[in-house]
């Protein structure tokens, strides 16, 4: 509903029980609240998130930075040119200010884990001395998800192609973050 141009406050549990084909009863019984449902909805389409390739204590592996951030930036790419996703997400970022603990859960349960699985694969590359250590990786971070976020925000991702966007990204902010050569 929302991607067909609802907004999240003029949706009502009746309303989305009747377009769903359920009764209200049965929307009630599951969720008490609008706030719950969207939260629902939002974990649904977010899909888990990807672990970089060191995640497993028992995984012999030596992947490199860029190898592990395309992993989970490429997920961010994915959920961006999904319209229902990107509907929502615009839909939720446009109405903050109206559903408050909704947009503070988003960000505590959806967005946080991501972020701290970002900056975990940021600070070992500073540890491998693939990124400078003198670096401000929450901002490093922050410059690889922008440009996609900013493609949602505008509606403009029916080009976007997530595993050479998530690349192109990658590669133009470490570059700028690697060490000077010797």
């Amino acid at each position: 509903m929302v991607a067909s141009g609802a907004t999240l406050s003029g949706l009502s549990l009746v309303t989305i029980a009747k377009q769903a084909g359920v009764s209200r009863n049965s929307v009630y019984r599951r969720w008490k609240t609008k706030d719950e449902l969207y939260l629902d909805v939002l974990e649904t389409i977010n899909e888990p998130r990807p672990l970089p390739a060191d995640a497993d204590a028992d995984a012999d592996v030596d992947a490199d930075t860029r190898a592990d951030l395309a992993v989970l930036l490429r997920a961010l790419a994915e959920r961006v040119v999904d319209e229902r996703a990107s509907s929502m997400l615009r839909a939720l970022n446009a109405e903050a200010a109206t559903f408050p603990r909704l947009h503070s859960r988003y960000f505590e349960e959806i967005v946080a884990p991501r972020r701290n699985a970002m900056n975990h694969v940021l600070r070992r590359g500073v540890e491998r001395g693939e990124i400078r250590p003198d670096i401000d990786l929450d901002l490093v971070s922050e410059l690889l998800v922008s440009p996609l976020l900013a493609r949602m925000a505008s509606g403009s991702t029916d080009q976007l192609d997530p595993e050479r966007a998530s690349r192109r990204i990658i590669d133009l902010v470490l570059d700028g973050a690697a060490p000077a050569p010797n």
